[in-house]
């Protein structure tokens, strides 16, 4: 049930690779390419300055051992400027066992969350680059937020099919996982996006390990979150009554 949508390709892409190096390959010449864009945080229209955009070529090396290994090349790195705007420039190059990955304010202090913006200004969270066109300017827009967290003060009555689960929705994904409860009462804290309207759900499932689950939902609540770094909210949730 833990759905986390905060992974998107180019992460997980990257928590795959068992190692991180490059082989010893010699560079074709390529079309000179680029991809462009704008970093902004939609929720609290905000440019983004900044914000690093890498762009990877990464293929599978021969040594592999016991599972998949990968070497990867940085081929190109760029950062948004004081309005947002960026441009990386390269030269598309890709043998047939080659791939580019994205990767994005890849920073030991990095807070953002992110994901891209269709031309519609709709959020999307995967990238595939294979869409790349070589030769042209690829544009390429973000969404970039540094989450605000909502600190859940939870009582459950009747807990008689734990674990009561608490997820955060935001266009039917939620995007920041989900909480499980055994007890009676807990106190925990989720990440979710600022000025936007959520949905807070609460369900357990009954026969769990059976073929035939049984998926219990409370009704669900509507909320509208701010600005605020941290907000409490108290609930008391009696599973009796769904």
């Amino acid at each position: 049930m833990n759905r986390i949508k905060l992974l998107i390709i180019s992460l997980s892409l990257i928590l795959f690779f068992s190692c991180e190096k490059d082989d010893v390959r010699e560079e074709l010449p390529g079309t000179p390419t680029s991809i462009s864009g704008t970093v902004k945080d939609y929720h609290r229209n905000l440019d983004v300055n900044n914000f690093e955009i890498k762009l990877i070529k990464y293929w599978l090396c021969p040594d592999g051992g016991m599972g998949p290994n990968y070497c990867t090349k940085e081929i190109a790195t760029t950062y948004s400027d004081i309005d947002g705007n960026y441009q990386l420039d390269f030269d598309y190059n890709l043998r047939s066992d080659e791939n580019y990955l994205l990767a994005f304010n890849e920073t030991e202090n990095n807070t953002y969350y992110y994901e891209f913006v269709s031309n519609s200004g709709e959020f999307y969270r995967d990238y595939d680059t294979s869409n790349l066109v070589q030769g042209e300017n690829n544009i390429l827009n973000l969404n970039a937020f540094i989450p605000i967290k909502l600190k859940f003060n939870l009582t459950v009555l009747n807990n008689h099919t734990p674990p009561l689960i608490t997820g955060i929705e935001y266009n039917d994904n939620f995007d920041f996982g989900t909480e499980f409860t055994y007890d009676n009462f807990e106190s925990f804290e989720r990440k979710t996006r600022p000025n936007s309207e959520i949905n807070i759900k609460f369900w357990y499932i009954e026969n769990y390990n059976s073929n035939s689950p049984i998926f219990h939902y409370a009704p669900v609540v509507s909320y509208q979150t701010d600005d605020n770094e941290l907000t409490e909210l108290n609930f008391e949730i009696d599973c009796n009554e769904f």
